[in-house]
């Protein structure tokens, strides 16, 4: 093997190891699925070996300190564009220092030797140390639930539309009717319950009250730091509820979303790919991110749709009578961002992404106008309402006895000023065949399985549990 190939081989390899390092340390500082690193590092490896190979042609000896220059600004690019004064002045003071120096007659290099050195010395300290993180950060296996007993009870069918705003947030503040959506529920049968309101006011920590039936040792309701919500996620894999609907007999069928810190274990989980919260993010603060908003401006929303379109289609196909199944379906709509017009026409990436997360939510993170939001929120709703309905009418057709509740993890959540109202109120409509306005005297996710569970699925009380504080 000649030094060139040696180089180049080198050059690519240094190249993989940072990127692989970034990515480690991403998913390490963040509460993901573990297999949410496996795409990430396939994706980069074709960019890795292109970086790679041109640093071993253009820089030969400081190959790998070009590696690790394009390779860090790859990675860091939302920090350099912030910051590029900074590293322009540091630039410049440098190369003074070696105009000064070889002024005075000494020998100084602009790219010392060394650096390359370094910067091998540097990237597989990065890489390990990535890969030591995400190793403590992975998720263990969930010990599984036998069967006690034959399921003899309805299928129950849970859809999460995440975001989706109560009646009066939507005519009061938006000035959007959605009654004729509601009506058309209650002509199948539903319930819907206009006083409907969340115990927390961030998904996953709603999940955890939908699941465990109960606020207590369930965190306080701010934001949760990603340690926090590592630790969340091992709570909803272990949660008691959807465990005993396994110990009486049911299958536990989990429809995931594409947001990485409420997808969790346990469970039998439907994936539907697509761009998740994890490579948005490293996507967003990447070069590319432009390109893409140019380029590409359908790439994450069609993304997105295939998500939702494919979840709806994964849950009707669980529809089965005698199935005896308990599913939670968690269906990434109306939260942003809005996915079509009023006359169904697809949309692209909105205005604000990538200086803002494509998931951001409220007005004044958006820079949006409320009169824009809800001109929005009014189209969205219009596609996704009808198939809303075509999707419980699949559902009752084929299982005519089936449970289905719909009900939102939180409110619209459209201002910061209203944290502590809107934010609460949330949207909850239920079939319950034989026990009409079940939820009547307490309409929150909490309620939602530790009601129907006894009355559907195991004929018993939730027992004493203990406290699902994470």
């Amino acid at each position: 093997m000649n030094d060139r190939v040696r180089q180049a081989l080198v050059a690519v390899g240094i190249a993989y190891l940072a990127f692989a390092g970034y990515i480690l340390g991403r998913f390490a500082n963040a509460a993901f699925p573990t297999f949410y690193l496996f795409r990430p590092l396939l994706l980069v490896i074709p960019l890795a070996i292109l970086i790679g190979l041109l640093a071993g042609w253009l820089a030969r000896s400081h190959a790998p300190l070009g590696v690790g220059a394009v390779v860090g600004l790859i990675c860091f690019w939302a920090t350099f564009s912030r910051h590029w004064w900074q590293a322009a002045l540091v630039a410049v003071a440098w190369v003074v220092l070696v105009l000064v120096v070889r002024r005075f007659g000494r020998p100084m290099p602009f790219v010392p030797r060394a650096a390359s050195t370094a910067t091998m010395a540097f990237v597989l300290v990065f890489f390990f140390t990535g890969v030591v993180r995400a190793a403590f950060s992975a998720e263990g296996s969930v010990t599984p639930v036998a069967a006690t007993r034959t399921a003899t009870g309805p299928n129950v069918y849970i859809v999460l539309l995440d975001g989706y705003p109560r009646r009066d947030t939507l005519m009061n503040d938006m000035g959007i009717d959605n009654g004729p959506f509601e009506d058309a529920l209650t002509q199948r049968g539903f319930d819907v319950y206009d006083d409907a309101h969340t115990d927390r006011r961030y998904t996953d920590l709603t999940l955890m009250t939908l699941l465990t039936g109960t606020t207590e040792g369930v965190p306080d309701d701010t934001a949760p730091a990603s340690e926090v919500q590592w630790l969340i996620r091992r709570a909803l894999s272990a949660a008691q509820l959807p465990r005993l609907a396994q110990a009486a007999g049911y299958e536990w069928d989990v429809i995931d979303s594409p947001a990485g810190h409420v997808t969790f274990s346990a469970g039998h989980h439907i994936q539907h790919g697509g761009v998740n919260t994890f490579e948005d993010n490293m996507l967003a603060e990447s070069p590319f991110a432009p390109l893409v908003k140019t380029f590409l401006p359908y790439l994450l929303t069609d993304s997105l749709r295939a998500h939702f379109d494919g979840s709806v289609e994964s849950l009707i196909s669980l529809v089965e009578p005698d199935a005896h199944r308990l599913v939670l379906a968690h269906l990434f709509q109306p939260h942003l961002p809005f996915l079509w017009e009023a006359d169904g026409t697809p949309t692209e990436v909105p205005f604000f992404w990538p200086g803002v997360n494509i998931f951001a939510a409220q007005i004044e993170t958006m820079g949006m106008s409320l009169a824009d939001y809800s001109a929005s929120m009014k189209g969205d709703l219009a596609t996704l309402n009808p198939k809303l309905l075509a999707m419980v009418d699949a559902i009752v057709a084929k299982d005519p006895g089936a449970v289905v509740v719909l009900f939102s993890d939180h409110g619209s959540r459209y201002s910061l000023d209203l944290k502590t109202t809107e934010w609460y109120r949330s949207f909850l409509a239920a079939r319950t065949p034989d026990h009409p306005k079940l939820f009547a005297s307490e309409p929150v996710p909490t309620a939602i399985l530790r009601t129907l569970l006894p009355l559907y699925v195991t004929g018993e009380p939730i027992p004493e549990q203990p406290s699902p504080t994470p």
